[in-house]
């Protein structure tokens, strides 16, 4: 599915307005996922996702408004659930050598709205995220962009289905990508 679909798929469902319960959960499942990253919380955070997750950040353009979106066809990066978890493991080793000392980063999720797909039972999420990094004395960093999320309910909480990163940046100029968004 191509990331147009997927924005406009999901702008049509009906909204979760704030005063609900469903609204209240989810805002509270953002608010724990961003801690969990910026505690270092890594495996914890993996486990927020279903194991057939997709996760990934496509290529920004800047472009006249007329000529697309504004995204490639291709990505930063696409993970699945066994990348991510990859991923998350080696930052809890010495290996990671782009994050030893590891970064601290401050996650802020905001203007959250909500649709819910009666077919299938999933939540469609957007969020705006800022997320800061540091390393070591010199380096800081900042990501602003968009999080199109699809959860599922498992249980008495969430899973993230898929997640689709929309930075606002066309030239990335953190060090690397090795931080979670």
């Amino acid at each position: 599915m191509s990331l147009k679909d997927i924005l406009t798929r999901d702008a049509e469902l009906p909204a979760v307005l704030p005063n609900t319960e469903l609204y209240g959960e989810l805002l509270e499942f953002y608010h724990n996922e961003a801690e969990l990253l910026d505690q270092y919380g890594y495996m914890t955070w993996v486990e927020l996702f279903t194991k057939d997750t997709e996760y990934r950040m496509p290529v920004r353009t800047t472009q006249f408004l007329t000529d697309g979106d504004g995204f490639h066809d291709f990505d930063f990066f696409t993970d699945d659930w066994q990348t991510l978890y990859t991923r998350a493991r080696r930052l809890e080793t010495e290996f990671a050598w782009a994050e030893t000392p590891p970064s601290r980063t401050r996650h802020f999720v905001s203007n959250l709205r909500l649709g819910s797909d009666p077919e299938n039972g999933e939540v469609a999420a957007r969020s705006n995220f800022f997320i800061t990094r540091t390393r070591q004395d010199r380096d800081y960093q900042m990501f602003t962009g968009s999080r199109h999320d699809r959860l599922v309910r498992e249980g008495d909480s969430f899973k993230i289905k898929r997640r689709t990163i929309l930075v606002d940046q066309t030239v990335i100029t953190g060090t690397n990508l090795s931080i979670f968004f």
